[in-house]
């Protein structure tokens, strides 16, 4: 592989939101049929319940995205350095979001 930096920040983003969604995956399992809460706000409480289908369909969307994010980013890479780069960032970013999201999700259940 010709661009190791890239590579290794995609790679890293793709194993944070992989982590994250199991790790919230495999600490909620046992709630099958209980409503829990996927979205809470300060001000106005909880906002949005749901049940583990929802929570595993916000992984898998951010898992595909993550996928998408290195092939895009080793295309960029290709044609310029630096967009490339920005890609990797940006999808390393959504990846710690992502993983902060689904600890908030485990810590309210």
């Amino acid at each position: 592989m010709k661009h190791k930096a890239v590579g290794a920040a995609c790679l890293a983003a793709i194993a944070i939101a992989l982590g994250g969604f199991l790790w919230a995956y495999f600490g909620l399992r046992g709630a099958v049929g209980v409503p829990l809460v996927v979205h809470f706000n300060d001000m106005n409480g909880i906002t949005d319940v749901g049940d583990l289908r929802d929570i595993a369909s916000i992984g898998i969307l951010g898992i595909i995205v993550t996928v998408v994010d290195f092939f895009i980013a080793m295309e960029l890479e290709e044609r310029d350095l630096f967009l490339g780069k920005v890609v990797a960032v940006a999808s390393v970013f959504f990846a710690v979001l992502l993983f902060i999201a689904f600890a908030a999700i485990l810590g309210i259940n």
